[in-house]
């Protein structure tokens, strides 16, 4: 996809309209994080374009569009006792005044009673986006998951195991 404005990971400073939009699309970025770790599936499934794309096949989840995923979360994370996401290393390409593509770093850690034994489950991953300004506010039209590891306890090894290959073998 061509770029039709400089991002700052270019190097090259854009426009104070599109630090604007870099700022929002960061700001999204940070708000899935926060509405996954506090469970709020009402305002995960609002961060993203109706009729969007969402995957999580590579971390052995689903893919749908961002209602069928966020009915889907709470029975897939009933078994973590905390979920903490850190983002960073954001890198946003615009190919329009309304459209951007983007790859986001995450370091999700987790806790898991797993048979009787307090355990830490690990996760790093790279998500690939897509974002649609809609009116005013910016969303998430795709999100694709790349898990490159998990590590941790039993749990996460039984994770490990049957997630397709590309995954584990990470």
């Amino acid at each position: 996809m061509s770029e039709a404005t400089p991002t700052i990971t270019d190097g090259k400073i854009p426009d104070s309209s599109r630090l604007c939009d870099i700022a929002a699309i960061q700001d999204l970025a940070v708000a899935y994080a926060y509405a996954v770790d506090g469970r709020d599936w009402a305002r995960w499934e609002a961060l993203f374009e109706p009729g969007g794309f969402v995957d999580y096949r590579a971390a052995g989840g689903i893919a749908g569009t961002p209602a069928e995923v966020a009915q889907w979360m709470p029975g897939a994370l009933w078994v973590f006792t905390f979920c903490q996401h850190s983002i960073s290393t954001h890198e946003i390409r615009f190919a329009g005044a309304d459209q951007a593509t983007g790859r986001v770093h995450v370091f999700n850690r987790n806790g898991v009673d797993w048979e009787g034994e307090a355990e830490i489950m690990d996760v790093g991953a790279i998500y690939r986006d897509e974002y649609t300004r809609l009116g005013d506010r910016w969303v998430i039209t795709r999100r694709v998951e790349d898990t490159l590891y998990m590590s941790g306890g039993r749990f996460a090894e039984m994770v490990q195991s049957m997630l397709p290959p590309a995954a584990s073998d990470a």
